[in-house]
């Protein structure tokens, strides 16, 4: 195993000094430590020279649509403010603020990440924070933010429950889960990740609104096809192929799981925040009007045309981001209209 080697001598030292380190804290250091970890390097993660692309790297559509929901929210709460969980590079703030303006929050841990958002959002006013703002009148959102939160990892072996530790040489250790679980769903051999911090998350959206909007664009399932898939759902991103390997070259790529929805809607009930909606981004985008925006395109031989239509069909379509990718909407303190996107 190679990788960072500064990283993989903290990790070592860490383990050591303990014994073993539960998978979230091996996931927690090796993407975050404000030195050493993945999205702390200078090299950019996101794009064609990156490992992976997110939907705004496909066409500038996705920002243009999302600037058009906030207006239909704004028309409804004084003082609105956009504030995104996550932004990775700003390139979706940019394309949101292009097409109209609003007061906009990025919040981000990363300090490389904060400063490509300063670069591409220089001249838009654009605010940035490490926690989620009190007070918030507005709508808070988020496009692949909730798959890159650490997990615990946890397999049931002979009726019981065991949690997947990192040991010496980054060998998997199961011990019992520190603190305990139940997880009824989970199949005798089958693998779950969990995302801990992502209902702690909903929950300080909902403590720290007053009136507004939560809205999360993410790849996941609600409960029972979450616990449906026996290897559990980590993946790994580098240079745009995908393992399953996460102690494979630490530091030097991606780690996500993918979100169960269900968790974040049963958190946003206890602080307030009610299921507006929940469904595919393929419905999402076509009921926003991403159609509008292809049909001009399908008309045209230009090899620029031709190039973006096959971009928008990418958010699109099932096997791409269509189906794959979820769009969950919360509401605190609202008028119960529907709004584009979920109707």
């Amino acid at each position: 195993m190679s990788g960072n080697p500064r990283l993989r001598a903290h990790l070592d030292a860490l383990i050591r000094s303990r014994g073993r380190i539960p998978f979230s804290e091996y996931m927690e250091t090796v993407l975050y430590h404000p030195e050493l970890g993945y999205y702390s390097s200078d090299r950019n993660p996101i794009g064609p020279g990156g490992d992976f692309y997110t939907s705004p790297n496909v066409d500038p559509a996705m920002g243009r649509l999302l600037a058009r929901l906030f207006a239909e929210m704004a028309a409804g709460i004084d003082g609105f403010t956009v504030v995104e969980l996550g932004a990775g590079t700003g390139l979706l703030a940019r394309h949101v603020l292009e097409s109209r303006a609003f007061p906009y929050v990025i919040v981000e841990r990363s300090g490389a990440m904060r400063e490509r958002q300063r670069r591409e959002l220089g001249d838009f006013g654009v605010e940035w924070s490490e926690a989620v703002p009190d007070g918030i009148r507005g709508c808070v959102f988020s496009n692949e933010f909730f798959d890159a939160l650490p997990v615990r990892r946890f397999a049931r072996r002979d009726g019981a429950v065991r949690e997947i530790f990192v040991g010496e040489g980054l060998a998997e250790i199961e011990g019992e889960p520190d603190p305990p679980v139940e997880l009824p769903l989970l199949g005798e051999g089958c693998v779950a990740d969990v995302a801990p911090g992502a209902v702690d998350w909903v929950r300080r959206i909902g403590n720290a609104m007053i009136r507004g909007y939560h809205l999360a664009i993410d790849y996941g399932y609600v409960r029972e096809d979450f616990f449906s898939h026996p290897r559990g759902t980590l993946m790994c991103y580098r240079r745009h192929v995908a393992d399953e390997d996460p102690y494979q070259d630490p530091g030097e790529k991606d780690i996500t799981a993918h979100v169960n929805f269900s968790d974040l809607i049963d958190a946003g009930r206890e602080v307030g925040l009610d299921l507006r909606g929940y469904r595919a981004q393929k419905d999402f985008l076509v009921d926003l009007g991403l159609l509008e925006i292809m049909r001009p395109l399908a008309g045209s031989r230009a090899a620029s045309s031709v190039k973006r239509l096959q971009a928008l069909k990418n958010l699109i379509l099932p096997p791409m981001m269509g189906e794959r990718f979820r769009v969950l909407l919360q509401a605190k303190g609202v008028s119960s209209r529907e709004l584009p996107g979920f109707r």
